[in-house]
């Protein structure tokens, strides 16, 4: 009942925050602005905070769960440290990178923010299960999260996709957390779950408002989190090893092809293109909303075959 009661108000500060934060960007003008970018699909300016949203309806339903002692301080303060930080930095990509900066340089600064704040979270007690040795298992780890956050990133070019991709992953590792009584993951999968589903209220097509790269960073970081912690041995544990990155599903697959298709095509493997399975679709003439619910699809299927195979 108290997790229930965590995700409801997850799911309401979210439903609540998300109109302040869209009369805040317009009244800043943080816009995403489609004007000369031919990857754009939207065609007028779009306000871009709804991430903070999401890690409000987090932060909140983290509080109800440390009133009713599901989290230890120490974990929600680690989590929330490492998430503001990786939204810090997705709001600076809204903000710089995407005309100024140099994009190894932003997978660096993402890698060793990742490997900061697993080293932090094992400092305080967090397991995570596929190494021995804290510094080996932090730059794994960063990997996972640069490779994740990218991933989520390419999945946020249509209305209520990348949330929605996300959302499906949530119930993969909500599932886990039950079956594993992993009350750490099960909290922040209910918070971050919460959060989305009142994102979505407002994002869902025709969206007013997007989560920017500030929102794909941070649930590129929560899911590679959530996979990190049920992650095991990939040598002596390879099922559950496997098992984690296909619950984060599509946008792992789909980011692996646009990098193996890039590269085939003499690209650089950071290049934007329209070549992504959400892309070809609406190409091909479906609505926005057919071309969603068809990766939802999709990633149903992805994240039910990783579940299946965790669990063998």
């Amino acid at each position: 009942m108290n997790l229930l009661l965590s995700f409801l108000i997850a799911f309401v500060f979210s439903l609540v925050a998300i109109p302040l934060l869209k009369k805040l960007a317009i009244k800043l003008h943080l816009y995403d602005d489609p004007k000369g970018d031919v990857l754009k699909i939207h065609k007028k300016p779009i306000p871009y905070l709804g991430g903070i949203g999401i890690f409000i309806g987090l932060s909140a339903g983290l509080g109800i769960s440390r009133v009713f002692h599901q989290v230890s301080g120490l974990q929600a303060l680690g989590l929330l440290v490492g998430s503001i930080i990786i939204l810090f930095l997705g709001f600076w990509d809204d903000l710089k990178w995407k005309k100024f900066g140099n994009p190894l340089l932003k997978l660096f600064c993402q890698f060793l923010a990742g490997v900061a704040i697993i080293l932090i979270l094992i400092k305080i007690g967090v397991n995570f299960g596929f190494s021995i040795n804290p510094w080996i298992g932090a730059i794994i780890a960063g990997f996972y999260i640069v490779g994740a956050m990218n991933a989520l990133n390419m999945q946020d070019g249509m209305d209520g996709l990348a949330g929605g991709l996300s959302a499906i992953s949530l119930l993969g590792f909500i599932l886990l957390s039950f079956q594993g009584n992993n009350l750490f993951a099960l909290t922040i999968g209910l918070g971050i779950l919460g959060g989305i589903l009142g994102f979505l209220f407002y994002n869902w097509n025709p969206a007013s408002i997007f989560m920017g790269d500030n929102g794909s960073h941070f649930l590129g970081f929560s899911l590679a989190l959530l996979a990190i912690m049920f992650s095991g041995h990939p040598v002596y544990s390879f099922r559950q090893f496997i098992g984690p990155i296909l619950i984060i599903g599509w946008p792992i697959i789909d980011a692996t092809w646009a990098i193996i298709r890039r590269l085939s095509q003499g690209k650089s493997p950071l290049s934007g293109d329209r070549g992504h399975l959400y892309d070809r679709l609406h190409l091909k003439g479906l609505s926005t909303k057919k071309t969603v619910l068809i990766c939802y699809g999709v990633q149903a299927i992805i994240v039910g075959v990783g579940i299946i195979v965790y669990l063998m």
